[in-house]
Formats: C-alpha cells, structure tokens, sequence
C-alpha cells in the first residue's frame, strides 16, 4: 500500500544534495523535510524552501533525527560516507544514497535485511541511471551479451589545453585515469589499465567523442550478466592522448621526489595545476550513452542527454534527479526492502524516463 513519507532528512547539502532536497519538495509536498550539513551557512538556503528544518551535523543529531525519520536521503563526500551509512543503517532507516562509496554497499546487507529497511546505492546519473537502464535492457533482450555504458560530464565545446575543465575533486578525477578499471570480457571478471585504449564514439546530438574504460561498473558486476560489459568515461577528442601522456612522464605518481631539499609528490603538483588552471565559467553537458546486444541478436541503444549551464550545471543536476525519483518511490513504498541498487529497480524504468524528460533531459531510444 502506498503511504508518504510524514518526515524526510536530506543529509549533505552540497552541489547534489541541496538540488535534491529542492527536487523533493515538489516531489513529495505532504513531507516535512530536515536538511542536515557541517556548513552552518547554508541554513538560510534551507529553510528558504519551506516545510524544512535545518541541523548542523553530528553524530548526536545523526542518531536523534533517524529516530523520528522515515527515509534518510544521503549526499556525501566519497572519503567519509560509509561510516555514516552503517550507523544510519544500524538505525533501521530507509536510505537512498548517491555518496559513491568506495566500500561495496552490499556489506550493509546483514544489518538491512535483519532491519527490513531499503538500501538504495549508488543512486545518481552514474553509477545510477545507467544501472536502470542496464537492469532494464537485460530483461528486454532476454539477456546480454554485451553492454558499453558510456558516461560523461563534460564543457559544452573543448576547453584548451586538455579539452576538460575539473569541477570535482582533482585528486578523484587524477585517480579515474590509474585506478584499474574492472570490466567483464568474454564471461570473465578482468582488472585493465584505464588507458589501454581509446574507444570512439559519434554521440547523437553531441557529435564525436572519445572515452576511455573506467571502474565503474560496480553492483552490476554482481547483478547484471553479459558476457561483455564496460563502463567508458567519455572526453572530448585529444583528451584520452593528452591524460596519457601525464601520466606516462610521471605527473601522475605518488611516490616522493626530492627538489631543493623538499620532498613533494608529482600527483599532488599535478592535482593543484588542474585545481587552478583548469577552471572556466562554461556551460556543459551530461552525456550518458548505453549500447547492448542481446543473447539472441536483438539491439539496444538508448542516449541521455542534459544541457546544462554555469549557474545549474548539467551533472550535479542531472544527478539530483535520479537521486530524487528514487528517494520519491522509497517514500512511496515503492521499492523491496534490501540492498536495491538501481538495476533491481527497472520496473521503474518509465517513470525515471518520465520525470528526466519532464527536466529537459533528451532521451533517444533505438531498438532492432
């Protein structure tokens, strides 16, 4: 039976997190809403929107608020988020979740089961949307063979010199570029270097693009069957070459060099460059690019994109709306209790389309 949400907390008021809250307010206007965040500046952007109540966080306040919410809605920095799940997990609260933990989601299984409460991971453009759409494809083609999931948040025409500009942490996105990438190939779970190759692309309504394999696939390792699937980070031309390159000379490297008596590490100079240099007030795009083949040859391909601009920028944006639509069915009782990443979600599938193009996100679906 479907009932609403009487009291949600939004946890992490950050580039996400604040969009979701706003999201939520239209998506469910019988909530009351608490908005929790470290910075207390952002109290007046809070309580601006109405039915919401804002706390500075802490543990204290953490433990007080899960015990008269129904649904923890959670954006959080990576490097810090998973500790905070297990205790809200441990408080048997519903939690929808977009922090990309490093930690696989599927370790708060025990505590969610024994608790009955819904887990959703990883809920955002991707990991998220593509993980939808994944779930989905596998079910209409009555199983894969392959997928390519192609994702990028990128300046809406190439900004010189790397044809990038770095709007998240530079010590993240560095780590996107050396991390091995876990990807499935001929049925078998395989570590590749990120930048063994590069993968090409002509993106409709975007034009040509070029990507490199990326890690992450997470829960659809688990989940999802084909006997080949990769995720590919997608750049503009030239880019893939020019990330080589740093790498390759060393930039990229952790290990200490000594220069002038002072001991530095070449990533940590390489991540202040991309902090400082690789700035610019420019509109961008969110592009998500999906191409499967099914066991029996049937073809799908379905492209997302959002145009986005310097006051509401397409990823974060793009992100809070899946983050939202899922909080809203978790509300709703829509979801089964457990660990339910996106691609166990897929009976939602045209509802998550519905809400995205009602944003301006421009859905294209081919099927044969």
């Amino acid at each position: 039976m479907e009932r609403l949400m009487s009291e949600v907390t939004v946890l992490g008021l950050g580039r996400v997190g604040y969009r979701t809250l706003k999201l939520l307010h239209e998506l469910l206007p019988d909530a009351n809403f608490n908005a929790v965040d470290a910075n207390p500046g952002v109290k007046p952007l809070a309580e601006a929107l109405g039915r919401t109540v804002f706390h500075v966080y802490s543990q204290d306040v953490l433990k007080e608020l899960a015990k008269k919410s129904d649904l923890f809605v959670t954006a959080l920095p990576s490097s810090t988020a998973f500790p905070i799940l297990k205790t809200l997990a441990e408080e048997c609260v519903d939690i929808v979740d977009v922090s990309f933990t490093r930690e696989d989601p599927y370790l708060l299984e025990p505590v969610v089961e024994k608790c009955g409460t819904v887990f959703i991971p990883d809920a955002g453009f991707a990991p998220g949307y593509s993980n939808l759409i994944a779930g989905y494809v596998e079910k209409e083609l009555g199983g894969l063979e392959s997928i390519d999931i192609m994702v990028g948040g990128i300046p809406s025409y190439p900004i010189p010199p790397l044809g990038y500009v770095v709007t998240w942490n530079p010590f993240d996105l560095i780590e996107e570029y050396k991390r091995p990438a876990r990807i499935i190939r001929n049925g078998e779970l395989v570590a590749v270097d990120p930048l063994s190759e590069t993968i090409t692309v002509d993106v409709e309504g975007v034009g040509m693009l070029e990507g490199f394999v990326s890690d992450g696939l997470r829960t659809l390792l688990r989940n999802i069957r084909a006997r080949n699937m990769r995720e590919v980070t997608l750049r503009w031309p030239g880019h893939v070459g020019y990330m080589k390159f740093l790498r390759d000379l060393g930039l990229m490297s952790e290990d200490y060099l000594e220069i002038d008596n002072t001991r530095v590490q070449p990533v940590r100079v390489l991540a202040k460059i991309f902090e400082t240099r690789l700035k610019a007030d420019v509109n961008d795009v969110a592009i998500l690019h999906v191409e499967a083949t099914g066991i029996g040859g049937g073809r799908y391909v379905e492209t997302a994109v959002l145009q986005g601009t310097v006051e509401n920028p397409a990823t974060p944006f793009f992100t809070a709306l899946v983050h939202a639509y899922a909080s809203y069915l978790a509300a709703k009782r829509l979801v089964k209790p457990g660990v339910q990443p996106l691609e166990n979600m897929s009976e939602h599938k045209q509802g998550f389309q519905e809400f995205l193009e009602a944003k301006n996100v421009k859905i294209r679906i081919k099927r044969w």
